[in-house]
């Protein structure tokens, strides 16, 4: 099994990535650190409990920054994903609490213990990436790789022409995560727009998994709205799930070898720039087997209760 750490701020994609990794047969997940982003550090905190009780999970959850490292923050993106971050459907109050170390603590703490081990995939601003590396460097050869959610390389951006939100949020943070030593795998929009749910898709999911499933595609429907409004089709794209995906499933995707760099101030703030010149150890994803991943998405979480 693959050790893992998901960075997250649930976020209906979030969630949808979530249930995944938590049902994973091949990816043993050690904990999920929290970040603002879709929704306040506070709230993604308490998404994240409810989402492991919802699914069963025993991941240690630890709470994130609330703010970016430089930059001013962001509104919370609500309209995307509603007021609570799952499209305004209740789940329970958690039970359980969060750990009482920070997420950069925590992220620290776990990659030291399991050298070479533990794949970090940040899939919301990467601020938490960034306090751990500022906290710890060595992480940087002791991670086994770090795989993102975020970016646009050759495609247009989703918070501006030019950035994709995640990188937007902060562009600081993300120059330091990408510029470190370790293997990046960088999924952004220039794959995570080629995957779709679509509602009759959702309703499947929810047949085969009344409670979880059944929570996702009723949650969906926010994010399916605001797809319909803002792009014009009827469904959603789960971003967030590949770089879930890629943990878990490396081969379905193609990828291409790059360093890259991050623009922090002006109109192109959040840019990422691929340099093919400079060639190393990270490399960002260009095509996805979208039948591959779907068929396994179903099967996946499709057999949570």
């Amino acid at each position: 099994m693959k050790k893992i750490i998901i960075d997250t701020d649930p976020g209906i994609d979030d969630a949808q990535a979530l249930c995944y990794a938590m049902a994973h047969p091949q990816l043993e997940l050690l904990a999920l650190t929290t970040i603002f982003g879709n929704v306040s550090v506070e709230l993604a905190t308490q998404n994240a409990l409810q989402l492991c009780e919802l699914t069963g999970s025993t991941a240690l959850v630890a709470q994130g920054e609330h703010q970016p490292l430089q930059i001013k923050p962001h509104p919370v993106a609500d309209f995307v994903h509603g007021k609570n971050g799952f499209g305004n459907v209740d789940l329970p109050p958690p039970a359980r609490q969060a750990d009482s170390r920070s997420a950069a603590e925590l992220i620290v703490e776990i990659v030291r213990q399991h050298p070479g081990e533990v794949s970090l995939i940040p899939i919301g601003p990467l601020t938490n990436i960034a306090q751990a590396l500022q906290l710890a460097p060595d992480i940087a050869e002791l991670a086994a790789e770090v795989i993102i959610m975020g970016g646009a390389v050759e495609v247009a951006g989703n918070v501006s022409p030019y950035a994709e939100a995640n990188i937007w949020n902060d562009p600081h943070a993300a120059k330091q995560v990408l510029d470190a030593k370790w293997p990046v795998t960088l999924h952004g929009l220039d794959v995570t727009h080629q995957v779709i749910f679509s509602p009759e898709f959702l309703d499947t999911l929810a047949q085969q998994s009344p409670q979880c499933g059944g929570f996702l595609r009723d949650a969906s429907q926010f994010y399916v709205d605001f797809y319909q409004s803002r792009n014009g089709f009827n469904g959603c794209c789960p971003h967030d799930l590949l770089a879930i995906c890629y943990a878990a499933n490396p081969q379905w995707y193609t990828t291409r070898t790059s360093n890259f760099s991050v623009t922090t101030e002006g109109e192109e703030i959040g840019r990422t720039t691929a340099i093919a010149d400079k060639p190393g150890n990270k490399r960002y994803a260009t095509a996805v087997d979208v039948d591959s991943l779907l068929e396994d998405y179903l099967k996946i979480t499709g057999g949570l209760q």
